[in-house]
């Protein structure tokens, strides 16, 4: 199965997610489809495969920090340095929801992360959440560039000089989009702190009530 899923991140690396399909899966693996067939159900299943292939590839040791947080920001920043070596690795893993091993040794690791930072389990599982969010979400917008990042912040700017320059816009202007939307190792780091801010909240207490209200 785990060959199968690796010759399908291989394949998406060349030809992008929307070029996978099972026949170009067994062309590229140079078998019949129906090899494929009696190991992945479809396509749904292999892309589970592939998610979980992703996450094994994160590295898990070495997370020895005597602060909780230097740990749990370095694995952060793992997940996400992970994503990026594999192309459409956002899209992937974001619209998976397999209970695959290393998935959920992934998981299993993060919320021991958060629960060394002072959460407990509830709430370390809602950061949890937070956390994945926010690494796909980053992680996607940088891999949805339809261009190399130079050309793409050219093209992109250019195309948003024309709407911003209407008085409708006072906060906005093309030079700051220009120098900070596009820095996605910077804006990662902000974010990173924000959501770390928060888990120090929440480990504190002060931001219990936050986590137990209903919805109306």
């Amino acid at each position: 199965m785990r060959q199968i899923a690796e010759a399908a991140l291989l394949l998406v690396n060349r030809d992008g997610l929307d070029g996978l399909t099972m026949r170009a899966l067994a062309d590229a693996m140079d078998v019949q489809a129906p090899v494929i067939y009696r190991h992945v159900a479809d396509k749904r299943q292999l892309l589970d495969e592939m998610a979980d292939a992703i996450v094994a590839a994160v590295p898990l040791g070495g997370l020895d920090d005597e602060d909780a947080y230097v740990n749990l920001a370095e694995f952060v920043r793992r997940l996400r340095r992970t994503l990026l070596r594999y192309r459409d690795g956002a899209r992937i893993v974001g619209g998976s929801y397999s209970a695959k091993h290393s998935t959920l040794r992934g998981a299993e690791t993060l919320m021991e992360l958060l629960v060394k930072a002072g959460l407990d389990r509830d709430r370390a599982l809602w950061a949890m959440t937070t956390l994945i969010s926010f690494i796909l979400g980053e992680t996607l917008e940088q891999q949805g560039l339809p261009d190399e990042p130079g050309e793409a912040t050219a093209t992109i700017t250019a195309s948003l000089g024309e709407v911003l320059a209407s008085p409708d816009f006072r906060h906005l202007d093309t030079e700051l989009m220009a120098r900070r939307f596009f820095d996605f190792d910077g804006r990662f780091e902000f974010g990173l702190s924000l959501v770390l801010a928060g888990v120090r909240e929440q480990a504190a207490g002060t931001g219990r009530h936050r986590c137990t209200t209903s919805r109306p």
